[in-house]
């Protein structure tokens, strides 16, 4: 509980509760016994508070834009409830430690477990290319990477619930997760201005860390029937970035493949109601040896036709098709 609280910045601007990271940093010996009975009691009921559920959203300009009537023109920030965020944060570690524990989740998936970061799923993805690669066969490699639209926004509590349940996640962990979800409410600050509380939509928000956990078991059925394809191919899942590698001797025996994972992928998005968006799917390919292999394939889904590229961003990153 100390160490969780004392993490948090001591200058943040305090959130709706107006009680200040700095003032309850210095008051925390003598609130810690009370702040301990507050949180277990929590635990111990599956309950998160309403009182922890109310933010503050500032709306801010972002410089230089002709026009500011489209709300892409601006920029949220979110200040959150330190007590939240120490709640939230002890049942991470709770979560992550369950996750690890009786590895819950499939290799394939990043990030939302501790140490696991941008930098270690791309060497992943490295080390998964040099693996093929170093075949006596030798074979290409072509990724699709995958566009799941508002993921944060659509996730059906009612899906994600069975999915913990179906993981025999703890009972209290299940209820408290329900309660974090539900009536969650913001007021957002513009111009000086301060808006009444509403309600937010969203079915899990971006802004929370754990929110990345349980995004993870949300999608941890779509990874785990790709894996059950036995087929030459591999899944990168980095929260909900989706990236399939699939390789052979032969291109047109690739494309073969990624459609049948895809099929896998869009009856997965028809069950739990996501939305693939099949216009913003990227194809690449890894290769030392261009001149050996088709390079110029390209696959249908639905009605978008995607072309293979020679490089392509992951996370943030540009790679090309020789990882350089």
């Amino acid at each position: 509980m100390k160490q969780t609280i004392r993490r948090v910045k001591a200058d943040k601007a305090s959130s709706a509760s107006d009680i200040s990271n700095k003032a309850l940093q210095a008051s925390l010996a003598e609130l810690i016994s009370v702040l301990t009975s507050l949180f277990n009691a929590c635990v111990t009921h599956k309950y998160h508070s309403k009182q922890f559920k109310k933010t503050q959203t500032i709306v801010l300009c972002k410089s230089k834009k002709s026009d500011y009537i489209d709300s892409k023109m601006y920029r949220l920030i979110a200040l959150l409830d330190i007590m939240s965020k120490a709640l939230k944060s002890i049942m991470i570690k709770r979560l992550s430690d369950i996750v690890k524990t009786h590895h819950m989740l499939s290799n394939a998936q990043m990030r939302a477990r501790r140490k696991w970061f941008m930098i270690s799923t791309l060497n992943l993805l490295v080390d998964q290319v040099h693996i093929v690669w170093d075949c006596e066969i030798k074979y290409v490699i072509f990724m699709l990477s995958l566009d799941v639209v508002e993921a944060f926004n659509w996730v059906s509590h009612v899906r994600l619930l069975h999915t913990l349940k179906m993981k025999r996640t703890s009972s209290y962990i299940i209820e408290w997760t329900r309660s974090f979800l539900e009536n969650r409410e913001t007021s957002l600050i513009f111009n000086e201005q301060t808006s009444d509380m509403r309600e937010i939509n969203a079915d899990i928000s971006q802004r929370f860390f754990i929110s990345s956990i349980l995004f993870l078991f949300f999608n941890v059925s779509l990874i785990e029937k790709c894996e059950a394809l036995r087929i030459k191919i591999e899944v990168l899942d980095f929260v909900n970035d989706i990236n399939i590698l699939v390789y052979d001797r032969f291109t047109e025996e690739i494309c073969r493949t990624l459609s049948k994972a895809h099929d896998v992928c869009a009856k997965w998005a028809c069950t739990y109601d996501a939305t693939l968006a099949s216009e913003k799917y990227e194809l690449t390919h890894f290769t030392r040896k261009s001149k050996r292999f088709n390079m110029m394939i390209s696959i249908q889904i639905e009605s978008s036709v995607i072309k293979s590229k020679s490089n392509v961003q992951v996370l943030e990153m540009q790679l090309n098709m020789k990882l350089q």
